[in-house]
């Protein structure tokens, strides 16, 4: 998603075409066939996310964690899934080609192959800290490690961004992409709200596990429909593969200062001249960075996908199964764009007509419609729904997790059961989803909705990222150095929007490097605590929790990222090189990482079933009583006599609400 809020571009306004509709035009055979592939796949999914999560999935006796963190049961390549299924949607597929469309190079990259970077951060540094906490939203880290008033406001920050802006974006982006593709004749409001419905079904009623599941199966089609479009334009395109290094060298190279960028003239027409792309080189390590580590390693919508698994070594081994994919992520979400810039410049005769783009956004599509045949326009649209859904439904999910844990449970009603946690959840899920239908047609109305969202990600992410990024490296920064930090990132952000001729991401990474010193100031300086009526020295953290799963990381961890850091300098050399068989190597190096990722043993030590805070405190009264009982009666060993009436040992600390 980050890379898509870079690549979105306001569509042109262009004038009414009366022209009769795909449907309108296709036979009733043809008709019949779309609708019944259309229904077959997205009917099929729903069944098998049922019979799997019924018969295969490992239930909790504790509604809020079966609901909110699936239970702790989803297998490392379920984590995988619905990490990359949570990650991508329409607003990338058509978002990010076309961006790589405008820049003429493959700048765009980074936000894909990129993003492994931080994917690896995450998986390594992250994930056992969240881990050992026994987290169900990011947002507890900052109560555990600052104190509640930063968990509330980052709770709030995320509640507002995933209600206003994240789900009704998704809905809208979704909507228009599957109606501009498909031509069809109806009101925007009924396609959104029609994605809205199935989205609120999967995350209302199957909870992260269901959502997970469902995302799996949705992978499976869009990688068969992603991996088709590119491939379907190689073939017609004169040269094939080979072309793409020889006549289009200019156009792979992903570390560049400047590009032959398409830039729009006085009378709306688009010409190539030279000019910066979306991603200089000098923000991919700083700003870019940055922006994919907020994204990655605090974000609930994606890490909730991992702190589901049902250990540590799960849920890193599926962090970086979705690492290595994303390097390849560029194949679906970037070559499309390259090969256009190519088939229009060679003006590629395509079934009669040459190709043209006259949008970028719409150069996928116009490949779509181009490459497809005819037969499998219902398949790849309801291919292309499940990437809108995999988005909407974690939104949405992750939305009701923060409301129901870090607001009602803390300031609403503090005595409130799990089932009552569960039931408002999904009380506040439909009425968020309500809102989101309503919003989401509205989009449209504003005129450039995305610049402007582009520019507010930044804003709201950058104080997030950094609190959680000091207070994930250093151990004395307290609450106080948080507050102070998080201040200076929401003032300085917001000034930086008005520094002309500065791009946006360094901007994000000048004002992050502010806010870190303010928080080492006001942390290591005796003097500044002082005159600020604090202690001359705030008190170390420490962590004293284990877990709630099994914390044993996954053994070959730390060979993979190697090997994926080596995979990612290959494909980057290859590329600015244009270099074809260097390209082949990596992807045969590739291949041979992929399958050692797979084949490699993961650890997973039964638990116990989490409990509430209150029930692990009458667990722990109950043995306290009846082994000064024991004793007293004379029994030698007190444990011996209070383990049968007690149950299974608990072997972790259980932290379910993060409270």
């Amino acid at each position: 998603r980050a890379g898509a809020n870079c690549a979105k571009q306001t569509r042109r306004s262009e004038p009414a075409v009366h022209t009769l509709s795909t449907l309108e035009t296709m036979s009733g055979a043809i008709l019949a066939l779309h609708i019944c592939t259309f229904l077959a796949w997205t009917g099929g999914v729903a069944a098998t996310t049922w019979f799997i999560l019924r018969n295969y999935m490992r239930h909790s006796s504790n509604a809020t964690e079966e609901h909110f963190a699936g239970g702790r049961s989803l297998k490392w390549y379920v984590c995988a899934g619905s990490l990359m299924l949570t990650n991508l949607s329409t607003e990338q597929l058509v978002g990010l080609n076309g961006a790589v469309f405008k820049d003429g190079c493959l700048a765009g990259i980074w936000w894909e192959a990129g993003a492994a970077i931080a994917m690896i951060a995450t998986a390594t540094v992250f994930l056992p800290k969240y881990f050992a906490l026994g987290l169900t939203a990011t947002t507890g880290f900052l109560g555990e490690r600052y104190d509640l008033t930063m968990r509330t406001i980052v709770s709030v920050i995320f509640l507002i961004y995933y209600s206003l802006v994240l789900c009704p974006l998704v809905l809208y982006s979704g909507a228009l992409a599957i109606r501009d593709i498909f031509d069809l004749d109806v009101p925007l409001w009924v396609v959104s709200t029609f994605i809205g419905l199935l989205g609120a079904a999967y995350a209302l009623f199957g909870g992260v596990k269901g959502i997970a599941v469902s995302d799996c199966m949705y992978g499976i089609g869009l990688l068969i429909a992603g991996l088709w479009v590119p491939i379907a334009a190689l073939q017609v395109l004169p040269g094939g593969v080979t072309s793409l290094f020889e006549e289009g060298s200019s156009y792979l190279q992903p570390l560049v200062a400047t590009s032959i960028t398409l830039q729009p003239q006085t009378d709306d027409s688009l010409i190539r001249e030279s000019g910066v792309p979306s991603v200089p080189w000098h923000v991919t390590l700083t700003g870019l960075f940055l922006s994919n580590m907020y994204y990655w390693s605090t974000d609930t919508v994606i890490v909730q996908r991992v702190l589901a698994a049902e250990s540590l070594s799960h849920g890193q081994k599926g962090m970086l199964f979705a690492a290595i994919m994303k390097v390849v992520g560029f194949t679906l979400l970037c070559m499309p764009g390259i090969i256009g810039i190519m088939m229009v410049k060679g003006a590629v005769v395509v079934n009669g007509t040459v190709f043209k783009v006259d949008n970028p956004d719409e150069v996928y599509s116009r490949m779509v419609k181009a490459l497809m045949p005819k037969w499998s326009l219902g398949f790849f649209c309801a291919v292309l729904l499940g990437s809108v859904l995999t988005t909407f439904n974690a939104a949405l999910n992750s939305a009701c997790t923060i409301f129901s844990l870090d607001i009602y449970q803390i300031y609403i009603n503090r005595e409130a059961t799990d089932g009552r946690i569960v039931k408002i959840s999904t009380i506040f899920g439909v009425l968020l989803a309500l809102l989101s239908f309503v919003i989401a047609p509205q989009l449209a109305r504003v005129g450039g909705i995305f610049n402007f969202l582009q520019h507010m990600n930044s804003i709201y992410s950058l104080p997030i990222v950094t609190v959680f990024f000091v207070g994930i490296v250093a151990a004395l920064p307290d609450a106080f150095a948080a507050k102070v930090g998080f201040a200076v990132a929401v003032v300085t952000i917001v000034a930086g929007q008005f520094v002309p001729d500065l791009h946006y991401l360094d901007v994000f990474f000048i004002c992050f490097l502010l806010a870190v010193s303010a928080m080492v100031v006001v942390t290591y300086i005796p003097v500044v605590r002082r005159v600020l009526r604090q202690e001359p020295q705030p008190s170390p953290y420490e962590c004293t929790k284990t877990g709630v799963v099994d914390m044993t990381p996954w053994h070959p961890m730390y060979p993979i990222v190697g090997a994926i850091l080596v995979l990612l300098t290959i494909l980057i050399i290859s590329l600015q090189l244009a270099s074809f068989w260097l390209f082949v190597t990596f992807w045969c190096l590739w291949f041979l990482e992929l399958v050692c990722l797979m084949f490699g043993a993961t650890t997973s030590t039964p638990m116990a079933d989490a409990r509430s805070g209150d029930e692990e405190a009458t667990v722990a009264s109950s043995r306290g009583l009846e082994s000064r009982e024991a004793s007293a009666n004379g029994v030698v060993n007190a444990e011996r006599a209070v383990s049968p009436a007690v149950g299974p040992k608990i072997v972790a600390p259980v932290l379910v609400n993060d409270n």
